[in-house]
Order: C-alpha cells, then structure tokens, then sequence
C-alpha cells in the first residue's frame, strides 16, 4: 500500500471514529431530552387526572347531616364515602363516626334526592364507648342507587 492509499484509510479511520462518537453523544442528548420530556408528560398527565377525579369527587358528592338528637347524644361525623354493591349499584353508606359519650342504639339514614323526595332508608345498630370512634356502614336496599347531590340524614 503506497503512502497515499494510507494516509486515506486512516483520514476515512479517523472521520469514522469522530463521526461514531458523535453520534453517540447526539444519541445520549437525545434520550436525555426524551427522559425530561416523558418525565414532565408524565407529570402534567397525572396532574390532570388528579384533577378529573378530584372534581368527579366533588360533582358526585352527598351531603350527610346528623339530627340533632344524635348530635346532643355526642355523635359526630368524619370521612363519608359511597360504595357499590356487588351488582354496581351506589347503594353502601360507609361512615366515619365519632362518640363523644357512649353512644348505643340504632341509627337510620333517610336518603333523599335534590328535590327532597326520600327515596330510601337503611338502619344498623351503632355501639360506641365515649372518646371512641369506628366505621359504620349502612347497606340501602337494592332499588336505592344513591345519586349525586343526595342529602342523607342520620336519625
């Protein structure tokens, strides 16, 4: 091989080298900027979907009201949520309560819609010793599907 066949091969060697590690650092920018990018769609999507279910929450939500003989027996009430049944049906009450004093007896929960119409009714008994507090969870029956922006009072 004559000097100039040479010193092509190696200029060729030499380019090929250069070019191969720019490339790789082009492709190591790449999926950098591709991982920051995914990163923050990341972020963005979970935010807007914490948003749609934080205002579903707030759209479906019922209003559940203690009588007031249940509050001078010393009852109160925290988290309320809704549950299906196994048929799908929003038909379970589940309520956080609250003794103040001991606290046995029953409780009822009269469902009624917007317009104040009562459309359903289930009883449990409640036991509570004072400064206690437990779940307690009403089952309505099955025609009962307890819709948004019903009012539910504890009796």
């Amino acid at each position: 091989m004559n000097h100039r066949a040479m010193t092509r091969s190696l200029l060729i060697l030499g380019l090929m080298s250069v070019l191969s590690v720019g490339c790789g650092r082009v492709a190591e920018g790449t999926k950098d900027i591709l991982n920051k990018g995914g990163e923050v769609a990341g972020t963005a999507a979970t935010e807007v979907v914490e948003g749609v279910a934080s205002g579903m929450e707030k759209t479906w939500n019922i209003d559940v009201q203690l009588s007031p003989e249940l509050r001078q027996r010393g009852l109160s009430l925290g988290k309320t949520m809704v549950e299906a049944d196994s048929a799908g049906r929003d038909n379970i009450l589940v309520l956080y309560v609250i003794a103040a004093q001991d606290f046995s007896g029953p409780i009822t929960a009269v469902a009624m819609d917007k317009e104040g119409r009562e459309y359903g009714r289930a009883t449990g008994e409640l036991q509570l010793q004072a400064q206690g507090a437990d779940y307690f969870v009403l089952h309505f029956q099955s025609r009962t599907d307890l819709e948004r922006k019903t009012r539910v009072e504890l009796r």
